[in-house]
């Protein structure tokens, strides 16, 4: 009652300052963003994020713009894009702070993470005055060490600094591990509505207008969530393929009845150490807790209906060859294999030896495109001549437990970007790019970059579940799912440990009987007790 009465005050006294016209609103903006993989070997340190994305202040600024190129290479426009022009609609001043990005990968180091929160909070300082702060985070990330969720941190440490009065707003990727840490304290929550995410300019512009309207006194915003004791389910979980496509076609009706701000379905990144997974519902409304309540339990129901619709049948990487030979269709493109044990788009690092193996070995008559993570093999080459003849051993990720493979191979390009320094090695009709950091192959440009036209593959190997296809939309139209053996595989799902039993490791009928538990369960095995939820949250049932 007191945190609603405060949000009350607080959209108020806004829609006063407007009508007063003391001084336009000013809303904060910024993003720690990342996914981690706790099967990973190699931790995510500070020079990750610089590396790819890294920006603050004036810098942050000029790429938000619509003339400018947030997450530049890749998309350019992304949440803070979409916030900044929803802003600029109504008439509101925006405040850039910082905005961080990396690779998935391991989780994050202590050191990291201190300076990614420490810096965001210093550009909230000297920010000034500002009525309302809109994060983008992604609800997946881990930091070494610490017993709770990192987003849920961020937050707390934002809403000490900038008080009760100041609206806060917030939005998650899809594959969020929602927990009450993550909506405490927050007036506005959003999350992508897409699989690939292509909407992440929509999200950040729909948490911009809810955000503006609070602080109008427009909306007084509750929230109910569920938690579903589910890890795995809904086929290929892509959003405009069953039986996803109905549920998120529900989600958009959700938001066009009244009294609904905003509604949206959480499908769990299932590589980190918490022992709370689950995907997860949410439901805003306008002042209405048992509107809610409602609502929320009817799109659980719905969600876990598509529980047992299972993932396409995984294939041994020499079953995936016979089809790639077999594929009439490989003549409009390469064949995609999607190497789903080690998919570094989920935090794995990338150091998978075993399709070279099988390619080295059964593959001569197939050009094949395939990207490894060794960083010794690319420090021993690096300085090798272009053309020049190596015998050569790749051994992967250290410490990742993968089968050496000997080769003769040419070295015959090398580049250095935002995948750090990466050596191109021939061997037949065999194309192998053996990078420094983890490889992230879901634009053709990686290809390029080495002297490759991917058109002129028989194969591509990538190392992503869903964004890869965006950008080679028009150029593969068969994708093979293969299971090698690496830190993202599905099948060790089925044996890792949890908090409550969890489908698909157990039968379930039924939702329920698990929820209260899920919800309340700390997100590591052993760690502190988690806090309770507080504020605006209507309570589980």
């Amino acid at each position: 009652m007191i945190a609603r009465t405060l949000g009350l005050a607080r959209q108020l006294a806004a829609l006063r300052r407007g009508r007063a016209g003391a001084r336009p609103l000013r809303l904060a903006y910024g993003r720690i963003f990342h996914e981690a993989c706790a099967g990973s070997p190699v931790p995510t340190t500070r020079a990750d994020f610089e590396r790819l994305h890294a920006l603050e202040g004036d810098a942050l600024a000029a790429v938000t713009t619509l003339r400018g190129s947030e997450l530049a290479g890749y998309l350019p426009a992304a949440e803070l894009t979409g916030f900044v022009q929803a802003a600029r609609l109504a008439g509101v001043d925006t405040v850039p702070l910082a905005s961080a990005m990396a690779v998935p990968g391991g989780p994050l180091t202590a050191a990291c993470f201190a300076w990614l929160l420490d810096g965001l909070l210093a550009r909230l300082d000297a920010a000034g005055p500002v009525d309302g702060v809109y994060l983008a985070l992604h609800g997946s990330m881990e930091v070494e060490g610490l017993d709770e969720a990192p987003e849920a941190v961020i937050l707390r440490r934002v809403r000490e600094r900038v008080g009760p009065a100041v609206a806060i707003a917030v939005s998650y990727d899809l594959h969020a591990n929602l927990t009450a840490g993550l909506l405490d304290g927050v007036d506005v929550m959003i999350g992508y509505r897409t699989n690939p995410h292509w909407d992440l300019a929509p999200t950040g512009f729909r948490a911009g207008v809810r955000l503006i309207r609070v602080l109008r006194g427009e909306l007084a915003p509750v929230h109910a969530w569920r938690k579903l004791p589910m890890v795995l389910g809904g086929g290929t979980t892509i959003d405009f393929l069953a039986p996803m496509r109905g549920v998120f076609r529900y989600l958009r009706q959700l938001e066009t009845r009244p009294g609904v701000i905003s509604a949206s379905l959480f499908m769990v990144h299932p590589f980190t150490s918490a022992a709370n997974l689950g995907w997860a519902v949410h439901v805003s409304t306008d002042g209405d807790p048992a509107l809610a309540e409602r609502l929320a339990d009817e799109l659980a129901e719905r969600v876990w209906a598509t529980k047992d619709v299972a993932l396409p049948p995984m294939l041994a990487i020499d079953e995936a060859l016979d089809q790639v030979r077999r594929s009439r269709r490989r003549t409009l493109g390469p064949v995609t294999l999607v190497d789903v044990d080690d998919i570094v788009g989920a935090g794995a690092p990338g150091g998978n030896t075993r399709f070279v193996q099988a390619l080295v070995a059964r593959g001569g008559d197939l050009a094949a495109y395939v990207p490894v993570h060794d960083p010794a093999a690319v420090a021993a080459l690096w300085d090798a001549p272009i053309g020049s003849a190596h015998r050569v051993t790749l051994r992967g990720t250290p410490g990742y437990d993968q089968p050496p493979v000997e080769l003769d191979a040419t070295v015959a390009a090398r580049h250095e970007g935002d995948f750090g320094r990466r050596v191109r090695l021939d061997v037949g009709t065999l194309r192998i790019a053996v990078g420094d950091q983890p490889p992230l192959p879901i634009h053709p440009k990686f290809w390029r970059e080495l002297g490759l036209d991917p058109r002129k593959a028989d194969l591509l190997v990538t190392k992503n579940f869903f964004h890869y296809r965006m950008f080679f939309l028009t150029t593969s139209f068969v994708h093979l799912p293969v299971e090698s053996a690496g830190a993202t595989s599905l099948r060790s799902l089925r044996d890792r440990r949890a908090a409550v039993p969890v489908h698909p490791s157990t039968p379930l009928a039924d939702w329920r009987a698990h929820e209260p538990a899920l919800r309340a369960a700390p997100r590591l095995e052993a760690p502190r007790a988690t806090a309770t939820a507080r504020g605006r949250h209507a309570p589980a049932p």
